[in-house]
């Protein structure tokens, strides 16, 4: 049971130095001038190309449709359907409410989708994502990459763009975790959200 303890307690600490890594521009103007008196900004998803841990999304889907149908009929292509839905019906709008509660706080700038209408444009794209998992001597929380992009709406150029990585989704005391772990993958965007928001803020206000 002790050796259980510790084991739990490295995979923590290693798992929080990895978390420890903030967003970093890779090109454009890092200043968000360019921002300067917008009050609506538009905001897009992607998640093309996405990697699920080490595989690519549509190896590790089959891989979990094929487990859990065998388990019981119908519940991975559940489990699929969740998969999908649950990144406007939950990731989303975690993303939306962290990054505008930031914002409120310095600015006057509001982000949203289907602001078609906004100069610019938030994209935020999902390049890796770790499910994480739980057993008896150990939880991995998930964790993703992000490469975030502020572009012109119209043209879509890119005027910045930075990447997130090991940015970690935290629940305490969550026991649904093998079958739906999108109650844990949220805080993930909520953290990315609060991340960019904070960031917005700082070089805006």
């Amino acid at each position: 049971m002790k050796e259980a303890k510790l084991f739990l307690i490295a995979g923590f600490i290693a798992f929080t130095a990895l978390n420890a890594k903030a967003q970093k521009f890779t090109e454009g103007d890092e200043s968000l001038k360019f921002l300067a008196g917008q009050t609506n900004i538009n905001i897009e998803y992607v998640y093309d190309g996405m990697t699920v841990g080490k595989k690519t999304e549509a190896a590790y889907k089959a891989e979990k449709v094929d487990a859990y149908n065998k388990k019981e009929r119908g519940k991975g292509d559940r489990w699929a359907e969740k998969w999908v839905n649950s990144r406007s019906a939950v990731y989303e709008p975690m993303f939306e409410e962290l990054i505008n509660k930031m914002l409120a706080k310095e600015t006057s700038i509001s982000v949203g989708k289907n602001k078609k209408d906004a100069k610019y444009t938030i994209i935020l794209k999902t390049v890796m994502l770790e499910p994480g998992f739980n057993s008896f001597v150990m939880k991995i929380n998930p964790y993703c990459d992000f490469e975030v992009s502020w572009v012109e709406t119209s043209s879509k150029k890119v005027v910045a763009k930075a990447f997130m990585d090991n940015v970690m989704g935290i629940v305490v005391n969550d026991n649904d975790w093998d079958f739906d772990p999108s109650n844990r993958i949220k805080e993930c965007f909520a953290k990315a959200g609060k991340m960019v928001g904070k960031k917005m803020t700082k070089l805006l206000k």
